[in-house]
């Protein structure tokens, strides 16, 4: 059964949203030879009136992290490329430490982030990489890096130590701990990964996936994608142990986004199928339909976008286990891209599992340097999975101050209204989160 326990990867989207700020700075470049440092660093503080871990109460705390990547190319003479990179990241989390309850406040580690070789054709054909790295598939639905980072808050009923650093919420690290991914990327719509991921995160139970994705891509309609993967190895019964029925579960997926040639419009879907599975059958699926539309002769731009996804839940009346299990989910295009919620995806639940939901989000552009966005969410419980029932509403703001500098309020309010998320919160009080996160490019 999946459990209420996830990570936030709003980091992940935010550096991804900005990533045209990253302006590496280069230390040699001659005879083809380039070798540049690039710095991202995040500091956030961040308060909840009630929290889930169990003793009821307000909680503030603090998180931040700093990476730096020391990165090279070389072209060869016959006009292909190696590079490669190699990067530390330094985190930690102070204070009450998360509202779940995954860090104590008393966390820190210093650690390798990134340590990766690749080398690409001369005619970007083939790219081929390996190494601890990061990878997406898509657009995080079901693969976003391995960003979970726990600290010392679970260990003491885990089987092995969960502790990563902490910064939680934040999720500094993200790449996975080993790698072989090849990309295939011909002239024509159509290209094409292989690959395999292997976890060392003990709340992922040290995960190893084998894909295969193959996507067909029109710049002006938009892209269509089908994966398959496969979960070729878990350590079963390592950490929290909720992922044992994930060992050789065979995954499908089919999505597609773009705007059918039409300006102004979004259009984002996804269909999964879970099944197979070494230690229980799986029967699992998740889906989601996405659509917006741009209203771009009006005053500050405003964006409105409507969602409705369904996460399976489990049939206790069945030997199968049908609740989903949402993999390494994270998101690279926004706010609630695929942390659903930021009370409901990182504290109080539902968490992409056995729920239902409705997303309406609105977004205005008053400057080309700011985004204001209000969204608004209504989860609902699916089968007979634990009832997380919920509505949450969250605005914010994205701040661009200058190349380098984001600065990012926001201001949530999450009503539980299941029986679950009441339990774990110890009443049935509106839950109010207030965060500001700074966020450094280089």
């Amino acid at each position: 059964m999946i459990t209420t326990f996830r990570n936030s990867l709003t980091a992940v989207a935010l550096s991804a949203c900005f990533a045209q700020n990253l302006l590496a700075a280069v230390i040699s470049e001659e005879n083809g030879k380039t070798i540049s440092f690039n710095v991202e660093a995040m500091a956030a503080a961040m308060s909840l009136d009630e929290n889930y871990t169990g003793t009821p109460g307000k909680k503030t705390w603090q998180e931040g992290y700093i990476k730096g990547d020391l990165v090279g190319s070389n072209l060869l003479d016959n006009g292909s490329t190696l590079y490669g990179g190699l990067g530390l990241i330094a985190l930690g989390t102070r204070g009450d430490g998360d509202g779940l309850g995954l860090t104590t406040g008393d966390e820190s580690e210093i650690d390798v982030e990134n340590a990766y070789l690749g080398w690409q054709s001369a005619n970007n054909l083939i790219d081929l990489s390996v190494g601890r790295q990061m990878f997406t598939l898509g657009d995080g639905f079901l693969i976003a890096g391995d960003a979970i980072s726990p600290g010392e808050g679970f260990d003491s009923f885990s089987n092995g130590s969960l502790d990563r650093g902490g910064a939680y919420y934040l999720a500094g690290r993200k790449s996975f701990s080993n790698t072989a991914v090849l990309k295939v990327d011909p002239e024509g719509p159509l290209r094409g990964d292989l690959f395999w991921l292997k976890s060392d995160n003990q709340y992922q139970q040290n995960t190893e996936l084998t894909g295969l994705n193959l996507e067909y891509v029109n710049e002006e309609m938009g892209t269509v994608g089908l994966t398959y993967m496969k979960a070729t190895d878990v350590d079963v019964g390592a950490g929290l142990a909720l992922f044992n029925n994930r060992d050789g579960m065979d995954i499908v997926s089919v999505r597609g986004q773009g705007s059918m040639g039409v300006e102004n419009l979004f259009l984002s879907f996804e269909y999964v199928s879970e099944t197979g599975g070494d230690q229980v059958e799986k029967d699992a699926n998740a889906w989601y339909v996405e659509g917006g539309w741009t209203f771009a002769d009006l005053p500050w731009t405003p964006n409105l976008n409507y969602r409705h996804a369904e996460f399976s839940g489990d049939d206790s009346s069945t030997a199968d286990d049908e609740t989903f299990d949402p993999l390494f989910f994270g998101f690279t295009r926004g706010f609630g891209t695929w942390f659903q919620g930021e009370v409901a995806s990182n504290y109080g639940g539902p968490f992409n599992s056995g729920n239902d939901l409705d997303r309406l989000e609105l977004t205005l552009t008053p400057r080309e340097d700011l985004t204001i966005g209000l969204q608004y969410w209504d989860f609902d419980k699916t089968d007979d999975a634990a009832d997380n029932a919920a509505t949450e509403i969250d605005l914010y703001a994205l701040w661009s101050i200058n190349d380098n500098w984001v600065f990012s309020p926001m201001v949530g309010l999450y009503e539980p209204k299941g029986s679950a998320n009441k339990a774990a919160q110890g009443n049935d009080s509106d839950n109010l989160y207030v965060q500001a996160v700074m966020m450094y490019f280089f």
